[in-house]
């Protein structure tokens, strides 16, 4: 028989006899009992580190995506001490619009308001646009739930959904700004006011922005901040990969000219991403603790194995089993353990993954939280690496046992036999 042969056939008697272990009743049933607890732990462990990573990795793709449907990949505005506006917004938008990777660029004018009607006032934001400048966005015309940008012309107002919400708001209904700009009147100065009509609604999914914007014509919102030139706070732009935000952003403030300055999303959000990635170490460690604690019992059913089954290896040592092939046995008891527990865990944690974030089962506050559930996301290379790693803690938890079991001596052994 050739030296592959020898080896294969030497792998099989050490699997068959660790799965013989393993299978077979024992004389102490509670080293049966530390193996099932072993199974449980490690499923236990790996299923809670898959369900928590997948929670994390949902939080982090909801709330980029909801960032970014309500905000801009790139936005240029005004470099402090400029005198603030920019004037020349159109010029700017189609300078933009030349760089390879834009999407499109869109010119706004942002004013803070009082808005109300018969029966609530509210505080908002307004967001004055260009109707078919911001409509090329994918994400604005994508956030329209009623109504349409097309009839947003003239004297009208989209509102956020959690908003008309508030203020008990249908579309059609009337509602008055009221800016901090003061008017001439026969009465004395009065602040300045718009009545508009509602054209729609918008929903971006995040709850603070659909409760505190608000859309209006930009020669509107020019008018309600006491400004009478045709001019725009902010030119934000879409890219076609928003990850390039960071190469295109000082590009873009470059083409504007000296007078404006580029912040791309990135930089924006920083601090919460940060913390979200802080998080996700942080519950890697902790909930891998479970998988390390499984690891300490897969120790103890080896210990208390090898000490059951001493007679056993001597005689198995005596028959010319190498040492090497005894240490094996051990450990391939240990590793069958921690892949049945990972195996089990990675498909319970899957599962339940998937159903929570299907059927979204774990509801939030949507005022607390700016999302309504949990989402949940699956991700392969996550279940690699805890699956991987589950199995690698396992292994290194035969080290000892092996150890021992391979250095007993079979005449010590068998000496009260």
């Amino acid at each position: 028989m050739t030296a592959d042969g020898c080896s294969l056939c030497l792998m099989r008697f050490e699997f068959i006899v660790a799965l013989r272990y393993l299978r077979a009743r024992r004389k102490q049933a509670v080293v049966s009992l530390i193996t099932i607890i072993s199974i449980i732990g490690v499923t236990a462990g790996v299923a809670a580190l898959v369900i928590a990573l997948s929670i994390n990795k949902g939080f982090v793709k909801d709330l980029r995506e909801k960032l970014l449907g309500a905000r801009a990949h790139v936005t240029l505005l005004p470099a402090p001490g400029s005198g603030g506006g920019i004037p020349d917004y159109l010029e700017v938008v189609e300078r933009a619009e030349a760089v390879e990777g834009v999407v499109s660029g869109s010119p706004v004018y942002y004013v803070t308001v009082l808005l109300r009607n018969s029966y609530y006032s509210e505080g908002v934001q307004v967001k004055g646009i260009v109707p078919g400048l911001e409509a090329r966005r994918p994400s604005f015309a994508s956030s329209i739930v009623e109504g349409g940008i097309e009839d947003f012309e003239g004297r009208q107002i989209t509102l956020g959904r959690e908003l008309m919400r508030s203020i008990g708001a249908v579309v059609g209904d009337r509602v008055e700004l009221i800016s901090a700009q003061l008017d001439s009147s026969p009465l004395g100065p009065q602040p300045h006011s718009e009545v508009l009509n509602i054209s729609g609604a918008f929903e971006t999914g995040l709850y603070d922005f659909d409760m505190n914007y608000a859309y209006v014509p930009i020669r509107i919102a020019q008018r309600l901040d006491g400004v009478r030139d045709d001019l725009a706070t902010h030119i934000e732009i879409e890219l076609e990969d928003l990850d390039q935000s960071d190469v295109l952003a000082p590009v873009l403030a470059g083409i504007g000219g000296p007078g404006l300055i580029s912040v791309e999303w990135k930089s924006q959000n920083a601090a919460i991403f940060e913390a979200l990635k802080l998080e996700r170490l942080v519950m890697f460690i902790t909930i891998g603790l479970i998988v390390i604690v499984a690891s300490l019992n897969i120790v103890v059913t080896l210990v208390m194995m090898v000490m059951e089954k001493a007679r056993d290896i001597a005689v198995l040592i005596s028959m010319g089993a190498t040492r090497d092939s005894i240490r094996r046995v051990f450990v391939i008891q240990g590793v069958v353990i921690g892949v049945i527990g990972t195996v089990l865990g990675l498909a319970i944690g899957n599962t339940a993954a998937y159903h929570a974030d299907k059927y979204r089962l774990v509801s939030l506050s949507a005022d607390v939280y700016s999302i309504a559930y949990v989402p949940f996301e699956i991700s392969l290379v996550d279940s690699l690496i805890v699956g991987a790693g589950a199995i690698l803690i396992s292994y290194l938890a035969t080290i000892y046992p092996s150890r021992r079991a391979s250095g007993l001596q079979p005449v010590e052994a068998l000496r009260y036999e």
